[in-house]
């Protein structure tokens, strides 16, 4: 018996010491990708909103999840005619000039989680030319922020610029992730060739969704001949979206939305989108089996070696000279049949939500993020209805047309652009969604109630479109 205890003893400082070890290097092991991470981390639904109206009365948009812009800036990277190249930005103006970027983590980041941060930036400064300096008077720095979600900006802005990150994203491959947009990385997902590596599967995805998956023109986008990369740290996964993404690789299914640091590819991708090479003095070297220029900051003599692709996500890097052949890129097979399209909800405090009466108060959201918990499932597809609350708005704005705008608000918001002859009224909306209101003795009253109180609410909701 006292062998026993002495055995249970040991098993739970067994147990204890390896969560202790787990908590200290920071290992994820809750099998989450990088965007089921982003969308569970934001307190309220309302953050995947499109239009957000900011506390100092800025219109931004939210777009790809966690990505934060100003309408201006949207229009613009959506305009047809001239966008910027980027997986990597090519507008210089975009970039963080001398390869420096400062950095600001607030009072709102607790100090225990404030080195999560620091571990993610001494990963970019691990693979890259690229210096992080701390500074809070520096006009153009990030600033690390507690939040209601996980987002960023785009490359370098004018400004401070937001990295915010709720409780629910302060990992190492999370912080990231949203380094890599504020230094100029859209989404893997979203390039030009993806095609011929993954199947988008649009009719398993929510409709406020859709445009996070839309893909990127050849004439927009930099790739700096870097192929495609199913693991890299900016694409995105299947499980906050299910059946989103199909790989037409298969062993590759179970590996997008990876979230445990750079790839080869990636660390590649920033190396010559920074021009780091020249930067740091190196001469132009052809380097074998796709490889690259390199200075490996840590080793005890720094030198410029061409360093290739070793295969593994927690050392990705091998000296070229070390092997004898380049690793095989993926094979594509031919596109398996789309999943048959199944209802779901994609938060997890649905069950909260229609309690609150958000079904009803909140249909357009509620249809995207909590269908199968308000039975919207199979429903609404013949109303004329916007989606989203700030289609009012913007349409009186005059942005039903606007160039970079127009795809999106024809899509979201089909009522208050005109693109139906007859939008459908608030009555038939919830007949539709949540059956007819019962009858009172006196005839159709309690519905009358019950579609005028929607009206109401819904236009509240409306102006009250901050994030």
């Amino acid at each position: 018996m006292e062998r026993m205890g002495l055995f249970l003893r040991k098993s739970a400082v067994t147990v204890w010491s390896v969560a202790v070890i787990l908590v200290l290097l920071q290992v994820d092991v809750s099998g989450k990708s990088v965007d089921k991470y982003i969308m569970d981390s934001a307190p309220k639904a309302e953050m995947f909103d499109f239009f957000h109206l900011m506390p100092e009365g800025e219109l931004m948009v939210m777009t790809e999840l966690d990505l934060l812009m100003t309408l201006n800036q949207y229009k613009k990277l959506y305009t047809k005619s001239a966008r910027p190249k980027r997986k990597a930005v090519s507008d210089v103006a975009n970039l963080w000039p001398a390869c420096t970027v400062y950095y600001e983590i607030t009072s709102t980041i607790p100090q225990e989680d404030a080195h999560i941060i620091e571990e993610a930036i001494r990963e970019w400064t691990k693979y890259t030319c690229l210096e992080f300096i701390k500074s809070g008077t520096k006009q153009k720095r990030i600033q690390f922020k507690d939040g209601g979600g996980c987002y960023s900006q785009l490359g370098m802005q004018g400004k401070p610029q937001p990295i915010v990150l709720a409780p629910g994203c302060r990992t190492k491959g999370v912080v990231v992730h949203e380094i890599g947009h504020a230094i100029g990385w859209i989404h893997e997902h979203m390039r030009p060739d993806r095609d011929q590596y993954i199947r988008v599967n649009f009719d398993a995805i929510p409709l406020r969704f859709q445009g996070n998956f839309n893909k990127y023109k050849t004439s927009e986008v930099n790739t700096h001949g870097v192929p495609y990369d199913y693991q890299s740290i900016m694409h995105y996964g299947t499980d906050a979206l299910p059946d989103s993404i199909t790989t037409l690789d298969p062993d590759f299914q179970s590996k997008i939305g990876q979230r445990d640091g750079f790839t080869f590819k990636d660390i590649k991708t920033a190396n010559l989108m920074y021009n780091c090479s020249a930067n740091m003095k190196c001469p132009a070297i052809q380097c074998p089996f796709g490889g690259f220029v390199y200075v490996n900051k840590n080793a005890r003599s720094p030198t410029c070696e061409c360093w290739c692709d070793s295969d593994k996500i927690d050392d990705p890097l091998v000296r070229c000279s070390e092997i004898r052949r380049p690793r095989p890129e993926p094979i594509p097979i031919s596109p398996p049949q789309p999943p048959t399209t199944q209802c779901a909800d994609v938060r997890g405090d649905c069950q909260r939500l229609k309690t609150s009466g958000r079904c009803m108060t909140q249909m357009d959201l509620m249809m995207d993020v909590c269908a199968k918990t308000c039975e919207f499932c199979g429903k609404g597809e013949g109303l004329c209805m916007d989606h989203e609350k700030g289609c009012k708005i913007l349409a009186a704005a005059g942005q039903c047309q606007a160039e970079g705008l127009k795809d999106f608000m024809t899509s979201m918001c089909p009522a208050s652009c005109g693109v139906c002859k007859v939008p459908s009224e608030p009555c038939d909306i919830q007949n539709e969604l949540l059956g007819p209101s019962p009858r009172t003795e006196s005839g159709s009253t309690s519905a009358f109630v019950g579609c005028l109180h929607i009206l109401i609410l819904n236009v509240v909701i409306a102006s009250d479109i901050f994030i």
